[in-house]
């Protein structure tokens, strides 16, 4: 089975230099096609990228040539740019047996990619568990992301906070995680898990950990939360905002601001409160309540 790489930036140019591209683009479909059987029998390093866009070729013994060697040759090498070149074939390509080919190694390359990424979580260097993180996210490989929830290092929770955010609240599995995050006792942490939960709409039971944040001890959380809860229902975030009215920091009080504006024009107890923020002490946060009052 072919396997595949990403990381080899002198393959390719290898192929470019022994002058085979120039013959794929020539426009006698026979020349494309000795091209093709010529890289097939060299198999130089960079060819994958050759035969990936070949895929795309108009002649279909080009393409078939191409598909062939891609299923065949036990060892080639392709880049990110041949990676494209597979998808552009699987969504696009008329010819069926052209598809079933780039899809089948796209999924090759995907479940090496992935068990790659997922052994890196494991890796004793920081940095390379946070690459982990984000080649599972790119993946989409959402257990092993969220399973990454428990790990020692600040910095790698904060890559799977903002990576769930990337990846949805479809699955349960997702919410879990980020409830955990925002609970965590690393305040930076927190605030990455109140932004991915606000960037997915705050689903429950995000809503009421984000409301119990508004009480937290590091004004950065509040605000933060402050800032998840206009994303939120009027249930669960408008009492929480009310009380972080009375914060004493101004940027919590601002936030709170901000965020219930959204729902000044339903509910009367909101224009109340807000109306009583003209009156704070801080200038923006007067302008901030005339701006939603407005």
């Amino acid at each position: 089975m072919t396997e595949f790489t990403t990381d080899d930036p002198d393959a390719y140019r290898t192929s470019i230099d022994k002058g085979h591209d120039a013959r794929l683009r020539a426009p006698d479909p026979g020349v494309r096609r000795a091209a093709v059987a010529d890289l097939a029998a060299a198999a130089p390093l960079g060819s994958g990228d050759s035969f990936a866009w070949a895929l795309a070729d108009s002649d279909e013994t080009v393409r078939r040539a191409a598909a062939s060697a891609l299923r065949d040759l036990p060892e080639l090498y392709i880049s990110e740019d041949g990676v494209q070149a597979l998808l552009l074939a699987t969504a696009s390509s008329r010819d069926a047996e052209v598809r079933r080919t780039a899809a089948a190694l796209l999924s090759h390359l995907t479940d090496n990619a992935r068990e790659l990424y997922a052994q890196g979580l494991h890796d004793g260097e920081p940095h390379l568990r946070i690459q982990g993180v984000l080649g599972l996210v790119t993946l989409r490989a959402v257990c092993a992301v969220t399973e990454a929830a428990d790990d020692p290092t600040r910095d790698v929770r904060v890559a799977v906070a903002q990576g769930l955010a990337r990846l949805g609240p479809a699955q349960a599995s997702v919410v879990e995680a980020l409830e955990q995050l925002i609970t965590d006792h690393d305040p930076v942490v927190r605030m990455a898990a109140l932004d991915a939960a606000a960037d997915l709409g705050l689903p429950e039971p995000l809503g009421e950990r984000a409301a119990e944040s508004i009480s937290h001890a590091s004004w950065q959380v509040r605000k933060r939360a402050a800032h998840a809860l206009g994303a939120g229902t009027s249930e669960v975030a408008i009492p929480a905002l009310v009380e972080a009215l009375r914060d004493r920091i101004v940027d919590v009080r601002r936030a709170a601001v901000e965020s219930l504006g959204r729902w000044a024009a339903e509910h009367p107890e909101v224009i109340t409160t807000l109306t009583e923020s003209l009156n704070d002490p801080d200038p923006g946060v007067r302008t901030q309540a005339r701006w939603a009052l407005a």
